[in-house]
């Protein structure tokens, strides 16, 4: 056997064994990976959907393991959604049921004073119509809440005047913020004050915040009712000089939170924001305690 001969074997060997090496290590890897991967789907099994298989590098194995962690994330986001709505649906139940027990118990003692003749019978038969008119408003929040979520709700695309919604609106409630011995402050502008949208969900965007302030805003003295004109837009703001809210507003509008100190369902404030939102509308709202609380929902102005 020639120098040279050996020489080629003898390369031909080593190079042999580093292309073995290096499968048997590629092996090992993928064994591990595999490993981790039967791991990652029995920790899957178990519901245990936080567990995430760490596979370093490339490959089918890594791909695999990167895979398997989407799907375990968006299992997670799934499950916590759900573990979310079902909050939500519990404070619901839980707070409408104040909502309903509040004036159905009113009502039972107003009508017992009148049997009785007690007290002045003008003011009780007020007293009432103002609570009979709270249950109307919750009912008709639950039917906006059950189209809603249907989505059976279709809104139209009409030139609305913003100003003159505003005004009957307020004007529906002024026996009660008379009853109430309430200072109403109204600054809304004698002309049109154009917006697009649906003129019947607008009305009850308004009515949800007027009524939101008659039945949470303890110790209030002061309303205001106020239409802005600005660049591009048309603002509503409805205020008092309530107790306010401690929540932030995104939490304040979200459907099933208390809607203030005295607690309910809070559906009338997240109604006026889905309305809002399906007409391009934005709501905001910032509140001081016995100083002012406003909420301002703002328009594009229509061209």
């Amino acid at each position: 056997m020639t120098a040279a001969l050996v020489v080629v074997l003898a390369v031909g060997a080593f190079a042999l064994a580093v292309a073995l090496a290096v499968v048997g290590t590629r092996l090992a890897r993928t064994q591990t990976a595999l490993e981790k991967a039967r791991t990652a789907v029995g920790e899957l099994e178990r519901g245990n959907l936080a567990y995430r298989a760490i596979v370093p590098g490339g490959g089918e194995a890594a791909g695999l393991a990167a895979d398997m962690n989407g799907l375990a994330a968006a299992l997670q986001e799934r499950e916590d959604d759900a573990r979310r709505r079902d909050e939500a649906q519990r404070r619901l139940v839980s707070n409408l049921s104040h909502d309903l027990r509040t004036p159905i118990t009113s009502l039972a003692g107003y009508a017992d004073a009148l049997e009785r003749g007690l007290g002045d019978d003008e003011r009780t038969r007020r007293q009432i119509s103002a609570k009979a008119a709270e249950l109307k408003d919750l009912t008709d929040d639950l039917f906006y809440v059950a189209k809603l979520d249907a989505g059976d709700l279709r809104l139209t695309d009409d030139l609305v005047d913003l100003c003159e919604v505003a005004r009957q609106t307020l004007l529906g409630f002024e026996d009660e913020l008379k009853l109430r011995e309430v200072k109403v402050e109204a600054a809304i502008p004698e002309g049109a004050c154009p917006v697009r949208g649906d003129a019947i969900a607008i009305g009850r965007i308004l009515s949800n915040l007027v009524a939101n302030s008659l039945r949470h805003a303890t110790g209030m003295s002061t309303f205001g009712v106020t239409v802005e004109h600005g660049d591009d837009r048309v603002a509503l703001v409805v205020s008092d000089d309530g107790v306010g809210f401690d929540a932030g507003v995104e939490e304040l509008l979200e459907r099933g939170a208390a809607a203030g100190p005295t607690g309910g369902a809070g559906l009338g404030l997240s109604i006026a924001h889905d309305l809002a939102a399906r007409m391009d509308a934005t709501i905001e709202a910032t509140s001081e305690s016995n100083v002012r609380t406003a909420v301002t929902v703002t328009f594009p102005e229509a061209i």
